[in-house]
């Protein structure tokens, strides 16, 4: 029974990063060559990247994540302590 649990409770971690991992950690526009163009870069919470040009006909860049799976799976971990912990505090305060 415990296999079980255990398999089930890997899925659930699996769907938790993966949409952890499309939620955009900061976004920045630039302009490039005197205006002509502008580079959009959005960088998501695994830290890929992607480079859209606005003004051109240059293709879109998808730089993929530097980090392993398990440290990603810290990460993700890493963050939700952080913003349970803030609630916490919250709470405290009231």
């Amino acid at each position: 029974m415990t296999q079980h649990a255990d398999k089930v409770e890997q899925v659930r971690r699996r769907n938790r990063l993966d949409a952890w991992r499309k939620g955009v950690k900061f976004m920045l526009g630039e302009r490039i060559d005197e205006g002509a163009d502008v580079k959009h870069l959005t960088v998501y919470n695994d830290d890929s990247q992607t480079i859209e040009y606005l003004k051109s006909d240059r293709k879109t860049e998808n730089i993929p994540s530097p980090h392993s799976i398990n440290e990603l799976i810290d990460m993700m971990m890493g963050e939700e302590n952080k913003t349970a912990e803030a609630m916490i505090r919250r709470a405290g305060e009231q």
